[in-house]
């Protein structure tokens, strides 16, 4: 945050303090709510042209006071986040994850803050290995202490499914952890901090996540306060970028699987977000030219094909292998010198721990799932920028925890295997009983 480099360096950040210049700060401000925004390419941002007009009315062109105000907006979001999870946890009565939600805040602002270097050159092995060695240990000391009351009977009755795991049990734990780790340590955020145009995604980020919040809120407690400041954190986040635009559908899928439990207030709730896009794609088209401004044609991938492989390899990295598998050919004797390619073929086979994960908690990782194809879905079709990732990553971010958390979950906590066949309640209880 205070690293020695002035706002100008960066042509975009100067075209932006001219603009914040020219139109008298803060008593310019109307004019970004009646058209173009500070860089003037074709885009309706007027929440984002206000926030960098404040940070120059109270900073001028000192680098370090609009860098904090990227890094408490970042905070701002890690701590959404947390409550988000919680809430959604909540909601899906996902049992033995109570400590998910921090966990997924702490690992997202390491990655978003890219202090995740820090451990990025450590082998994910290493990781998975201490959790392994951990497991084996719990698994021979501990015992229970306490009488099991009649729902703890049945989880150790079906537990003894697991006493002795099978090959394929722990080969789908390690290829959950190794999977969830080694994608939960990356990091590819060098600059979310140190540039200022990244206010943008930023804030589309931090007030998308605490609408989301304040929309579960009103539908679970059926109160229009909650849906009212939901509708309005909405507003804010698509009057500060477009991507947000995607969370509509997000919402629309929500609603509809939890139609029973809402029943009313969950179609109420998907009004308000309708409302919203509609009244912020109205002014866009009212207020802005139709026709994509020269920047926008220039951010535009050539082909298809480019965002399609793009797409697929950030939502199923072992589709990345493709091209070097297309290189070997028929020519396998390369496994003969090259250790990639061992790696490659390593990974596919645990890649089948993160198939089982995703079945056992289909609407956990479905849902993170979900939130990361369709957030990320628009930004695969232009030239990389590193912020785009940032309201995917709320998703990806919790599919990674989650994911290493079931890994977790089987290797500690004895749950039983996938493939285990679940006995009646009647067994369970005699079995149980007979344990006890």
């Amino acid at each position: 945050m205070f690293i020695d480099a002035p706002l100008r360096l960066d042509s975009d950040t100067a075209a932006m303090l001219d603009a914040v210049q020219q139109t008298g700060g803060l008593r310019g401000a109307w004019r970004w709510f009646t058209g173009d925004w500070l860089l003037e390419n074709g885009f309706y941002r007027p929440i984002t042209s206000i926030s960098i007009a404040l940070d120059y009315a109270l900073y001028g062109e000192t680098a370090w006071g609009f860098r904090l105000t990227n890094w408490l907006v970042m905070l701002l979001t890690a701590v959404g986040v947390r409550y988000l999870v919680l809430l959604y946890i909540r909601l899906q009565e996902v049992p033995r994850v109570e400590g998910l939600a921090a966990v997924t805040a702490l690992v997202f602002s390491l990655q978003q803050t890219g202090l995740t270097a820090w451990v990025a050159k450590w082998s994910a092995w290493w990781f998975v290995g201490a959790v392994l060695v951990a497991g084996l240990v719990q698994r021979h000391f501990s015992k229970p202490q306490t009488p099991l009351d009649d729902a703890a009977r049945h989880n150790a009755a079906i537990g003894r499914a697991f006493d002795k795991p099978t090959l394929w049990a722990w080969l789908f734990a390690i290829g959950a952890l190794f999977w969830g780790l080694d994608r939960a340590l990356e990091t590819h955020y060098g600059r979310l901090i140190t540039w200022v145009p990244s206010r943008t995604a930023l804030l589309g980020t931090l007030f998308s996540v605490w609408a989301i919040y304040c929309l579960l809120r009103g539908a679970e407690a059926r109160r229009w306060g909650w849906l009212g400041l939901s509708g309005l954190l909405y507003l804010f986040a698509l009057g500060s970028y477009e991507q947000p635009i995607m969370l509509a559908p997000i919402v629309g899928a929500l609603v509809i699987w939890q139609r029973r439990r809402w029943g009313a207030w969950g179609w109420k709730a998907l009004g308000v977000f309708a409302l919203v896009a509609l009244l912020i794609v109205t002014l866009r088209f009212g207020l802005l030219p139709t026709e994509p401004t020269r920047y926008q044609r220039q951010q535009l991938r050539s082909s298809l094909a480019g965002p399609l492989n793009t797409y697929l390899v950030e939502l199923v990295p072992p589709l990345g292998q493709w091209q070097y598998w297309q290189s070997v050919g028929a020519h396998l004797e390369v496994l003969l010198v090259d250790k990639q390619g061992w790696n490659h073929i390593v990974g596919t086979l645990l890649y089948l721990g993160v198939v089982v994960a995703v079945w056992c908690w289909r609407r956990l990782l479905g849902s993170a799932l979900a939130w990361h194809a369709l957030t990320f879905l628009p930004m695969a079709f232009l030239h990389f920028f590193e912020h785009y990732m940032y309201l995917p990553q709320v998703g990806k971010t919790l599919f990674d925890v989650a994911l290493a958390g079931w890994g977790m979950q089987q290797v500690w906590v004895q749950r039983p295997c996938l493939f285990a066949k679940e006995p009646s309640r009647a067994q369970a209880n005699a079995g149980a009983h007979q344990q006890v």
